[in-house]
């Protein structure tokens, strides 16, 4: 009989359930030599090896497992595999997450938290792992009573009046003030976390607080957009989309608005509620992300 078109997966999903017998089979982690002699035997180079490893790491947490790499910084990976309720992870984006972590950490849930951070818990005497990145409650509370905090960040010693704290690539980050200087640092990377009594930082100039409104996000870089429309319609579009930043006049009854889009997607979401009251002007970019969303759309 001649074999089906497509790629034969079972190979794959051989390894993904050697990687995981060996994951589950180690309590306080799996070194990556280990995995890569038991996941990955025979030919190859090991650079090869461990690329499959790590993206076959990748598929499964985002399949909803917790697979982190709990080794010291600059040592070999050592791959712990930890059970808790993987619902919140499969079914919220990792910006929702991030939100809820936050939310957590100052309410002090620090079980949730260790169920929400992608940052791997720090190590306490026995192996174990202990709560989510603990500098993170510090630098939270440190933003919110304003006190100042000192910290060593990239080997040097630091004292920072902080402003706010948010995510970002790497991340958690905190903006803040260090000698008068605006300044960000990644949570992650700082060490010895103390923070002063409330209400010893200096005070910043004031910061604008996140929209909860996902479509003014900062998402992608600031790109604007053109509509068209006809004016009765403009009322309809300012409603799912909000003000413009800018209007053109109207002629023959269109209208032409401009708007500063950072979340793309979203931005096209909207548009999709309005079906076709709006014509997207330009740029050419975002027309082209529009046309290729839509047919991947039809064709599935």
């Amino acid at each position: 009989m001649a074999s089906q078109p497509g790629r034969d997966q079972v190979p794959a999903m051989e390894r993904l359930v050697r990687l995981l017998t060996v994951l589950t089979s180690s309590v306080h982690g799996a070194p990556l030599q280990t995995i890569l002699d038991n996941v990955a035997p025979g030919p190859g180079t090991v650079e090869a090896k461990r690329r499959n490893v790590d993206r076959d790491i990748g598929h499964l947490n985002a399949l909803g497992y917790d697979i982190r790499n709990v080794a010291p910084q600059g040592s070999d990976g050592i791959y712990r595999i930890f059970a808790h309720d993987n619902r919140l992870r499969v079914h919220l984006s990792a910006r929702q997450r991030a939100e809820l972590l936050r939310a957590a950490l100052l309410t002090g849930r620090g079980d949730l938290a260790v169920q929400l951070s992608d940052e791997p818990p720090p190590r306490v005497a026995d192996g174990t792992g202990g709560g989510a990145l603990p500098q993170l409650d510090l630098v939270l509370r440190a933003a919110a009573r304003h006190c100042r905090a000192r910290f060593t960040y990239k080997g040097k010693r630091r004292l920072v009046d902080p402003d706010r704290v948010h995510s970002g690539p790497s991340g958690w980050y905190l903006t803040g003030r260090e000698d008068g200087v605006a300044k960000e640092f990644v949570v992650s990377r700082m060490s010895d976390v103390t923070i002063e009594a409330p209400g010893s930082a200096a005070p910043g100039t004031e910061v604008a607080r996140p929209s909860l409104d996902p479509l003014n996000w900062q998402q992608d870089p600031a790109t604007e957009v053109t509509l068209q429309c006809d004016a009765a319609n403009l009322p309809l579009v300012e409603q799912v989309l909000g003000s413009p930043d800018s209007l053109g006049s109207s002629r023959d009854g269109v209208t032409r608005a401009t708007y500063v889009v950072t979340n793309r997607e979203v931005f096209r979401w909207r548009l999709y509620e309005l079906g076709p009251r709006v014509t997207v002007v330009g740029p050419g970019e975002i027309r082209d992300e529009i046309v290729r969303e839509l047919q991947a759309v039809v064709e599935a």
